[in-house]
């Protein structure tokens, strides 16, 4: 480790947080800080407690490792004593509304290449049906091909359609679910889940297709099925996360790389918690009630801008927006 460089690239963000804390120190706390001030205590913080997890898996100079220990021990002590309640509620609404958001926003290319991974399983299966219809039983999973005739009869508010429905839901929630789980041996389980979801999507819709049924099978998927696809795109990202961080772990060592991003991955696993159960709710109550496709294609278009305006429109948090550092790192301690 090249001490003397790192110290000099960072030394003027060590030296920012120390005014910071020196100003915030007085009697008031971050109320004595400006907006920007605020915005810039909590980005600052997150920065230095990654530089000082660095210095202590590297540098041997112990003096530098206690000045950035004590600089965010007394950070530390700002940031938690002006959050405005630490009860379970409000940590559970700071995390969906604010945090979980923040986490897809960060990880927003990795998001894109999960729904990529799915959109080329999905269109090779429909064009490999459409161009070869011979070739469908090997698209389609063998525990939806005794099911595949309620889909080709079109009547989505029969129980039996709801029925297999629920049995796709139930089969798209455990992927996602194994997506973020799998990353863990490197991301490449995380993609052949994803791949194989979008080619039975894929299949499915090519069938639907090849019997005209697609005006009806659209409009039961939909409604609920923006929702869940999202959610397992979330939980793909998540496991690619894991899996970058097992293959490429960059400038932390292996097991800290997955430690820290690890914790990342399950905190987009559970969030997409609520986007599973309207999912499921949608489906139950909605997608196969016997109403025009119009006011079904309508519902599915609002729940999607709905939810993708939750997720993607940037927000700070009330006060300081800091939460704990989002790259995982320990809150240090003066000892």
């Amino acid at each position: 480790m090249d001490e003397e460089g790192f110290v000099s690239k960072k030394r003027e963000n060590w030296d920012t947080l120390q005014k910071l804390v020196d100003k915030a120190g007085q009697r008031g706390g971050l109320q004595r800080l400006t907006r920007e001030e605020v915005r810039q205590f909590g980005s600052l913080y997150r920065r230095v407690a990654s530089d000082l997890a660095y210095v202590r898996s590297r540098a041997t100079n112990r003096d530098l490792v206690t000045h950035l220990n004590t600089l965010l021990a007394r950070a530390y002590i700002l940031l938690y004593d002006s959050v405005p309640s630490q009860k379970p509620s409000y940590a559970l609404v700071n995390f969906y509304f604010y945090e979980f958001p923040a986490l897809i926003q960060k990880y927003l290319r990795l998001f894109l290449f999960a729904i990529s991974v799915s959109l080329a399983g999905a269109f090779f299966a429909y064009y490999m049906i459409i161009a070869h219809p011979e070739s469908t039983t090997l698209f389609i999973p063998e525990q939806f091909k005794e099911s595949l005739e309620i889909w080709k009869q079109g009547n989505i508010s029969s129980p039996a359609y709801a029925g297999f429905s629920a049995q796709l839901f139930t089969h798209n929630t455990t992927i996602g679910f194994l997506a973020a789980a799998s990353g863990v041996v490197g991301g490449v389980p995380t993609l052949d889940l994803l791949y194989q979801n979008g080619v039975t999507l894929g299949a499915f819709a090519a069938v639907m297709t090849q019997y005209h049924a697609h005006a009806t099978f659209w409009p039961g998927i939909l409604p609920h099925g923006i929702a869940e696809l999202t959610a397992i795109f979330i939980c793909g990202a998540a496991g690619l996360l894991i899996g970058r961080a097992v293959l490429f772990p960059g400038k932390y060592r292996r097991l800290d790389a997955l430690r820290i991003h690890g914790l990342e991955a399950i905190k987009l696993t559970l969030g997409t918690i609520p986007l599973f159960i309207f999912a499921g709710i949608i489906e139950g109550m909605f997608s196969h009630l016997a109403i025009p496709a119009a006011l079904r294609y309508v519902f599915a278009a609002l729940n999607g801008v709905l939810w993708y305006a939750y997720l993607f429109i940037p927000r700070i948090a009330p006060e300081i927006a800091l939460s704990a550092p989002n790259d995982g790192t320990q809150v240090p301690s003066v000892a």
